[in-house]
């Protein structure tokens, strides 16, 4: 081997190789491969071109992979097992929506939860939820806190892997099982369902989000969903007072993370949710299409809300309850308005019907553009009225912190997620409460713009939802009346997270009293009743499967003297 090869860049051990390289792409000088970007960019834009991204766009072309991906090739790059897991997904979703019917899930919390949901053949993904971490599995920091995506980056991903790692000790440990079985049919149990995770809304700023996004692949995540929430104002969909994001920094963040996908070569899924439904607040008016549900005052020459309450704050024995009174005060004389509603307000009925009208005319004559700043809403004012000026003031009413007031509604979270549809593989619409109407209206604006977007709901236990209407036929067809609307995926999110407390807490409520009793009798003759596998959790943990390894590994050798399942295996009593 020359000492040029051995001083090449990329170290190849093998002359073979090499003469498969030469074979294929260019070798300079020094032995080192030179990409052959024609041959890389022919096989991306094939991979693109397949049918599971016939409905995703891009804003990156096939060169900026290859320029930033280095001299390993797509070929070359390791198939990441997220990937063959994402390619699952994909059929199951694809599948589902095209037949209406529901995927729906749980959420998981450890490895146990995800053993007994993998018996389950009509359930056929998995969930891993930020709340549920942020709350009982919070990384490097052991802070448990609720849910305002305070914790490491890194805490869900690996939490993730965790999962992951356990789906495929199980899948071994049924594959030697059935080797075992001497030709008796064991029922079938797929223990690798797909996982998707919570990123929330990508931990920081376009790096973060590809960082994170790398993670998740790497550590089995077949898919992900990214908010469309401000890092640093971040809460859970149903707490009050989440700031959301201008809708092209949410477009930003599923763009960085389809291009770290695209650099890795994985196929793995991309779910755009919005809580622009619940949130009143917007951190930036920089995007045009957010500017129609941004709320100001109509009052003339009003102090700033901030300049109130920093001068409040600067005066001398001024107590909590006095600030909020002064909060509250401020609220009380300057009603909030979308622009709008400000035009309605100060024009006549006349006029503001001409205003409506002139809107609807443009927006029919509109090419890709559903939406309107409010420099052109202000010129359709002074076409109308060009005598009178409508008062409007969005800075006015902002928050310490510099955030718009917004007007979080349904029409918000539509103008959002067709945004957002191009370049994600499904969309999740975050809600108040479990309607069937509101989810309808919804998913029908959305799919006469994209009919082949996949939606998500989050079945969420925050709902009271036995006071929201339900009958026991209507609820139990739920799931499956969405499903017909087109909202393919839906999931219990914190499902895993609720079993457990009930189910620990009546243990540990009886047994204080009764001792062994209340543990035999609402642990061990239920998993009797019910043949759940944790009954014997020796051999549910894999101490036969690492038995048998350690059996071939040994030759036989002591296989009686040290198996698991020798004389002191207590688990032989059942």
């Amino acid at each position: 081997m020359s000492s040029k090869l051995l001083n090449s860049k990329l170290y190849i051990n093998s002359k073979a190789l090499t003469k498969t390289l030469k074979n294929k792409r260019f070798i300079h000088d020094n032995g080192s491969p030179y990409i052959d970007s024609k041959e890389d960019i022919a096989s991306i834009e094939k991979w693109w071109s397949s049918p599971r991204y016939m409905d995703l766009k891009r804003d990156h072309t096939s060169l900026d992979i290859v320029k930033h991906r280095g001299n390993l090739s797509l070929q070359n790059y390791t198939k990441y097992p997220s990937s063959f897991q994402a390619d699952k997904l994909f059929n199951l979703v694809n599948s589902h929506f095209n037949e209406k019917k529901p995927l729906h899930t749980l959420g998981v919390i450890d490895p146990l939860q995800m053993s007994q949901l993998a018996k389950c053949k009509e359930i056929k993904v998995s969930y891993i939820s930020g709340w549920a971490c942020s709350s009982t599995l919070v990384g490097s920091t052991n802070e448990v806190s609720p849910d305002f995506g305070d914790y490491p980056y890194d805490t869900v991903p690996n939490q993730v892997e965790r999962i992951f790692k356990a789906q495929q000790l199980h899948d071994r440990k049924y594959m030697l099982s059935n080797f075992n079985s001497s030709g008796s049919k064991k029922e079938e149990v797929d223990y690798l369902k797909p996982i998707i995770a919570d990123a929330d809304m990508g931990h920081g700023g376009l790096t973060s989000v590809m960082k994170m996004a790398k993670l998740f692949a790497e550590k089995g995540a077949a898919g992900i969903h990214l908010e469309d929430q401000l890092m640093g104002g971040k809460k859970c969909g149903h707490l009050g007072g989440s700031v959301v994001v201008p809708t092209a920094t949410h477009l930003s963040r599923l763009k960085a993370t389809r291009f770290q996908w695209d650099l890795m070569g994985t196929n793995n899924l991309i779910i755009a949710r919005t809580d622009s439904l619940n949130s009143r607040l917007l951190s930036s008016c920089v995007d045009p299409r957010d500017h129609a549900f941004i709320k100001g005052i109509i009052n003339k020459n009003e102090k700033p809300l901030s300049d109130t309450i920093i001068d409040t704050q600067s005066a001398i024995d001024i107590s909590k309850d006095d600030f909020a009174a002064i909060e509250e005060n401020w609220y009380d004389k300057n009603k909030l308005y979308t622009y709008d509603e400000a035009v309605e307000l100060q024009l006549s009925n006349e006029e503001f019907n001409q205003y409506k009208s002139l809107k609807a005319k443009l927006t029919n004559t509109k090419m890709d553009k559903n939406y309107f700043s409010i420099y052109e809403m202000r010129e359709i004012t002074r076409q109308v009225a060009p005598n009178k000026t409508v008062h409007f003031d969005w800075d006015a009413p902002k928050t310490i912190e510099g955030h718009y007031m917004f007007n979080g509604c349904t029409e918000a979270a539509i103008q959002r997620s067709i945004a957002f549809a191009p370049y994600a593989d499904l969309i999740w619409l975050e809600t108040k409460t479990p309607d069937l109407n509101e989810a309808t209206n919804f998913a029908r604006k959305i799919h006469s713009v994209y009919p082949n977007t996949k939606l998500v709901y989050n079945l969420s236990p925050s709902f009271n939802w036995m006071e929201n209407g339900f009958t026991p036929d209507t609820l139990k067809s739920f799931i499956w009346d969405l499903a017909k609307e087109g909202f393919v995926l839906q999931l219990v999110s914190l499902a895993g997270l609720h079993v457990d407390g009930v189910s620990f807490w009546e243990l540990a409520k009886d047994f204080q009293y009764n001792g062994m009793k209340s543990y035999v009798d609402i642990v061990q003759r239920k998993e009797k009743e019910i043949n759940c596998d944790i009954l014997t959790h020796q051999k549910w943990s894999g101490a036969e499967y690492i038995d048998s390894i350690m059996n071939v590994v040994n030759n036989g050798s002591s296989s009686k003297t040290q198996s698991t399942t020798g004389s002191s295996y207590t688990e032989s009593q059942f």
